[in-house]
């Protein structure tokens, strides 16, 4: 797995990270030591998630075979990728060296992510390409990925990009320094495991943060 945050200015998006999150970067806009990895792309605000699969050949075969969009995989030094059903479904075939057998996913890092479907058949579509293993979720309608590291979830409700949820040590502390740093973010809400938070940065980027329960 390896997400991308998009911003229209890298430098001022890497600083409002590094003041929120501690990043820091390579020369080549990677965040150093994340796990799983990220990194940063200019462009319109947003993020991308890209989801790892053994063959992305195969998988743009049996998505289209399944009713859904994807042009061919085009190759780059981390490996293989496409950008599927309008760029809402990201896979990745790593080169040999860049994939990660067990994330971290400690402070910092990416810690969670819900897949936002429009309805049932691209949630089944969704699953037979990617080999997901899915149980009854906390939420109506959501579903959680049991299979995946991070963890993960779906949720059938509009169609979108995946959220990212970033793990904090303390949930109320990083949501002022988001706010301090220009952001915005919202109230704090339960869920299964803690806290979480929905977030923008500076320019417009949606995030989450999350904290696990004590105890």
């Amino acid at each position: 797995m390896y997400y991308v945050i998009r911003a229209p200015d890298l430098v001022r998006a890497k600083d409002f990270y590094a003041t929120v999150f501690g990043w820091t970067y390579t020369d080549d806009s990677h965040i150093q030591g994340s796990s799983p990895a990220g990194g940063f792309a200019e462009g319109e605000p947003g993020t991308d998630l890209y989801l790892e699969v053994p063959d992305v050949k195969a998988a743009v075969a049996r998505l289209r075979e399944l009713g859904g969009e994807a042009p061919d995989p085009v190759r780059s030094a981390s490996g293989w990728s496409c950008q599927a059903e309008g760029g809402l479904l990201a896979l990745w075939q790593p080169a040999e060296g860049y994939a990660q057998s067990s994330p971290k996913c400690a402070e910092g890092d990416l810690f969670y992510y819900v897949v936002p479907v429009a309805d049932d058949a691209v949630k089944d579509r969704y699953r037979a390409v990617l080999g997901w293993e899915l149980s009854t979720g906390s939420h109506s309608n959501g579903w959680n990925i049991d299979n995946s590291v991070p963890r993960g979830g779906v949720f059938v409700d509009h169609a979108g990009r995946p959220d990212l949820y970033f793990r904090v040590a303390d949930i109320d502390e990083a949501a002022q320094r988001i706010r301090h740093a220009g952001g915005t973010a919202g109230d704090t809400q339960p869920n299964s495991a803690g806290r979480h938070a929905a977030c923008r940065d500076d320019q417009g980027v949606r995030f989450s943060i999350s904290s696990l329960r004590e105890g």
